[in-house]
């Protein structure tokens, strides 16, 4: 069985119940790393944004950004007890994963990726980038927060048997293309707030910047 199989028949909603109440206890936007970057991406006065995320659980990054900053957003997620509690909140979630995103061509300004790359199937990662371009505007932005090395590791999943977890520098599914530049890139410690030595506590967050190359 496919890893996002497995996501979307059971552990989805087991991720859900572990991490339900660690999330509501966050500081938004203080405690959010992606938070920070979307908010730096134009001034307060900016016409508002549309955002995807992808793995975007209960919704709570896009509720507060629809609440807050007037953005319009939508989500995709595997676990159905995840959906229904996004959808409590009035953001468009949708159950399914990252590789078939029911959302039209170039319609949303920023792609989100917050904490799920790492769990999708290898097979999947060449569909899972077209998706996003299909669907981000030109110009856009891709967002990634993830699990980060600079040399692709895989392990396995604590939660589940079978599944794996895998590490990489997730930017290299974009900025090999001319139309993708990455314009920040920032690795820190898993769990605190600095920086670490430590490869196998790194995360990074990583901000591109889908435009078309300027004329000769």
């Amino acid at each position: 069985m496919s890893q996002k199989d497995v996501f979307l028949q059971s552990e989805g909603d087991a991720w859900f119940e572990r991490n339900h109440e660690a999330l509501l206890a966050r500081a938004w936007p203080d405690g959010d790393n992606v938070l920070r970057e979307v908010l730096a991406l134009g001034p307060p006065d900016a016409a508002p944004l549309s955002v995807l995320e992808v793995g975007c659980g209960e919704a709570l990054r896009l509720a507060w950004l629809q609440n807050e900053r007037r953005a319009t957003c939508c989500g995709i997620e595997p676990s159905a007890r995840a959906v229904a509690a996004g959808r409590a909140r009035g953001v468009d979630v949708r159950q399914g994963t990252a590789d078939a995103l029911p959302f039209a061509d170039h319609s949303v300004d920023v792609v989100i990726f917050g904490f799920c790359l790492y769990l999708c199937d290898r097979d999947d990662l060449f569909r899972i980038a077209s998706e996003a371009d299909r669907v981000l505007k030109m110009p856009g932005w891709v967002i990634i927060e993830d699990f980060f090395s600079p040399t692709p590791v895989s392990r396995v999943y604590h939660h589940r048997p079978g599944v794996l977890t895998h590490k990489m520098d997730y930017r290299t599914l974009f900025d090999w293309h001319p139309h993708y530049h990455c314009l920040t890139h920032k690795v820190r410690h898993h769990s605190e707030p600095a920086y670490t030595d430590d490869p196998n506590e790194w995360v990074a967050t990583s901000v591109i910047r889908k435009a078309a190359a300027p004329s000769a």
